[in-house]
């Protein structure tokens, strides 16, 4: 097949952009012709993934690379306007070079942000794109039943983010990750800056409920060489020194083998790539392992409300105490790709 991938598929890396790579390595070990548009603000890291770096330039490639595709598929979370047009644009493009037009709709705010479009413009936009699209992928229950108040066709499913772990462990990642051994619980705090809520949470959780020896912490920043934040976070945390672990923001594997040891994962929202409300809300997933991939089945969002870091601080630490629950799915079917790929070849 002939396929364009269209979403965020840069740095700083997250479960949406390693969702986004997990796929495209699939279909391209399986012989797939495939071709990246990236939609993030931020400059791909692979030299053959194409940058579009505003809306005309987006548009301009998007007509180049959809010629002669089979398939289109654009992934966003979908509620940036500028998201939303690209997504539109994606669509349209396919629908008229007669290629497959697949969304996926990644999990944040969509099932809030989505129930708040205007009347005149922002709902009767949604209908128009899920009325064109071939298929839209929900990646979770909420986005879902959000998603479908505005479907005129049966043609939505429900199949949750998932991301490759890497499985012939290099020497050097060994030694990466080897304060984690005999770690009983991982707290991931990802694309961390300075200063952020989630700064915050940290900054509280390594000075005040931080107590135990068996908790492991992985921080990966949002800027590449990030010496002084690091330095930083190493004097606050000072008594467990043995317990922390830095990743750089561009290091893809070691991030989704932190991701695969991980009881929590902290990061701040962004949609596409971008970054925002980074004073005030984090987004918080519990991961689960099945026999094939990494998914997230169970997520919160921490809204700062006055001084409330000292409580998400309790919160993440009561949450480390519960095992994480198995997304449920009929016959015990968890090869979520093989769902997308059977997507691509429906007629």
């Amino acid at each position: 097949m002939r396929i364009l991938l269209i979403g965020n598929f840069a740095p700083p890396y997250d479960e949406e952009s390693l969702h986004n790579l997990s796929l495209l390595n699939r279909l391209k070990d399986e012989g797939n012709d495939c071709c990246v548009i990236n939609i993030s603000e931020n400059p791909s890291k692979e030299e053959e993934f194409i940058d579009g770096k505003n809306l005309l330039n987006f548009v301009f490639k998007l007509i180049r690379y959809a010629w002669k595709k089979d398939v289109i598929h654009c992934s966003t979370k979908g509620y940036m306007r500028q998201g939303l047009i690209k997504t539109i644009a994606s669509v349209i493009i396919g629908r008229c070079f007669r290629a497959k037009a697949i969304i996926t709709l990644h999990s944040e705010l969509f099932a809030i942000i989505g129930e708040t479009r205007s009347k005149q413009l922002g709902k009767p936009a949604l209908r128009i794109l899920f009325f064109l699209a071939n298929k839209v992928i929900c990646a979770d229950k909420d986005t879902y039943e959000a998603a479908a108040a505005y479907k005129t066709k049966n043609n939505f499913e429900l199949i949750p983010l998932f991301i490759h772990i890497p499985k012939n462990i290099k020497e050097n990642e060994l030694l990466a990750f080897k304060k984690l051994e005999n770690k009983k619980r991982i707290i991931v705090f990802s694309n961390t800056i300075y200063p952020s809520f989630i700064f915050e949470i940290l900054n509280n959780l390594l000075s005040k409920h931080f107590l135990i020896s068996d908790i492991g912490i992985v921080i990966s920043f949002s800027e590449k060489l990030s010496v002084k934040l690091q330095h930083t976070i190493e004097e606050i945390g000072n008594r467990f020194s043995d317990n922390l672990v830095f990743i750089e923001p561009t290091e893809m594997r070691l991030l989704s083998m932190a991701y695969a040891k991980a009881n929590l994962i902290l990061r701040p929202l962004s949609c596409d790539g971008k970054m925002f409300f980074t004073n005030f809300t984090i987004s918080l997933k519990k991961p689960v392992c099945s026999a094939n991939y990494l998914y997230f089945p169970t997520s919160l969002l921490f809204v700062k409300e006055g001084e409330t870091a000292d409580l998400c601080a309790n919160i993440i630490s009561n949450l480390l105490k519960e095992n994480s629950e198995k997304l449920l799915y009929p016959n015990g079917e968890d090869d979520f790709y093989a769902k997308i790929k059977n997507i691509y070849l429906e007629k």
